[in-house]
């Protein structure tokens, strides 16, 4: 995907009506690329329609131990055939990497219902934890 391409989705008006509720996420309950998430830990929303082609899903696992932890939130353009296209996913891993972001900028790869591998993550200059300022640099 051409950064132009990626720069049409992110002008699209797109809104978040209302604070997402987070229910146990059980495999099988979202659609690919999600679909073999789940388990006792895992809480995710619903697919969230932000705007007509646009939607957001949000997943986060709980632990006993913070380094246990991760949330995650994808951006995704609906296709006319029903399938999604990932254009953005923002991870927290508090084991690994702490904060990082992936998108399919320039990229030739087809990630039509799949999430985001071997994709450029953003440079984000961060410490791992949430409490710090987090700037965004990336494909542009």
């Amino acid at each position: 995907m051409e950064p132009r391409d990626l720069a049409s989705h992110k002008a699209a008006p797109k809104r978040l009506q209302e604070t997402p509720t987070f229910k146990s996420l059980k495999r099988g309950k979202l659609p690919k690329p999600f679909h073999k998430m789940g388990g006792p830990r895992t809480f995710a929303t619903d697919l969230i329609e932000v705007s007509s082609e646009h939607v957001v899903v949000f997943i986060w696992r709980d632990g006993e131990i913070l380094t246990d932890r991760a949330f995650f939130g994808h951006l995704l353009c609906k296709l006319p055939t029903g399938a999604l296209y990932p254009l953005f996913e923002f991870h927290w891993h508090p084991s690994h990497k702490g904060l990082h972001a992936k998108l399919p900028c320039r990229t030739e790869y087809d990630y039509t219902n799949r999430q985001l591998p071997g994709a450029p993550e953003l440079a984000l200059k961060t410490d791992g934890s949430l409490t710090q300022e987090t700037r965004l640099t990336g494909c542009g």
